[in-house]
């Protein structure tokens, strides 16, 4: 049975209670779900009646805490895309844009799919090669992208890149330990870089700190398995040895992308010409 007391009088007190609430078991109930806003606690013998929040208002906490979570989560995911993949476009390449015409997107999938629980664990990675425009990158850029959208730590870069920055850092050292904190380390288009002494040395030092932490690699290149095997120079021995053993070569055929998408740009253009 409800006990009739002016509830206006109980909001004077505490900004929790509506006028519209009412008592029922001598605690104050919310007018909307009918839950207490009211609870009774004993310790030794001491018993109050405290405030608390009743089911309505407990639903909008955890409605603003999830959204808030929901907040910092695409905040953190776009923390890590700009981090992590510096190259616009690549950011927006995702499983959902395959045409399904490269058959190892599959294998990219499942990669994605299983990292942390099978490829982490164990060190593993990729070699896409192939030649240029058979869509390497555009299955490596998937990959980071599904994993970071995961939240999972993804740095997409390339040799060249790296040899550049590394030469005006003064602090090479915090430079390439930064490689080691990204649980998988993307390494697009192998052998595009400067064949130096110095840049192979810089080359040298991330692959080597990948290999000895057993942390897994991706690694594009147009260079065959054959040219990796048996480099023209020793000094691309020791690279491409470590990257041999814990990169499974995938070689990527099929329709050239690159030389399709020109095509269609001509055909474009060809068509505004004859307008």
């Amino acid at each position: 049975m409800t006990d009739l007391i002016n509830i206006a009088e109980i909001s004077q007190s505490c900004n929790i209670v509506d006028p519209n609430d009412y008592v029922k078991d001598g605690l104050v109930h919310c007018h909307k779900c009918n839950t207490p806003k009211q609870v009774t606690l004993s310790f030794a013998d001491i018993t109050r009646t405290v405030y608390c929040i009743c089911e309505c208002e407990k639903a909008i906490r955890d409605n603003k805490v999830y959204e808030f979570s929901v907040q910092q989560e695409k905040e953190n995911i776009s923390r890590l895309q700009t981090v992590g993949i510096q190259d616009d476009a690549y950011r927006k390449w995702t499983f959902a844009m395959d045409d399904g015409q490269q058959p190892n997107m599959e294998i990219a999938h499942i990669y994605a799919d299983c990292f942390m629980d099978d490829f982490f664990k164990t060190g593993s990675g990729f070699l896409f090669w192939g030649d240029v425009g058979r869509g390497k990158t555009f299955a490596a850029a998937c990959i980071a992208n599904q994993l970071i959208e995961n939240s999972i730590p993804v740095m997409m870069t390339s040799f060249a890149k790296i040899v550049d920055e590394v030469f005006s850092i003064k602090d090479k050292a915090e430079y390439f330990r930064e490689f080691s904190r990204y649980k998988l380390l993307v390494i697009d288009d192998l052998g595009a870089e400067r064949d130096t002494d110095y840049a192979m040395e810089q080359v040298y030092k991330v692959i080597d700190d990948r290999y000895k932490n057993n942390l897994p690699m991706i690694v594009t290149t147009n260079l065959g398995v054959s040219e990796l095997k048996k480099p023209k120079e020793i000094k691309y021995s020791r690279i491409y040895d470590r990257i041999l053993e814990k990169c499974t070569p995938i070689e990527f055929r099929g329709k050239n992308y690159r030389e399709e998408k020109r095509n269609d740009q001509m055909e474009w253009a060809k068509e505004k010409f004859r307008k």
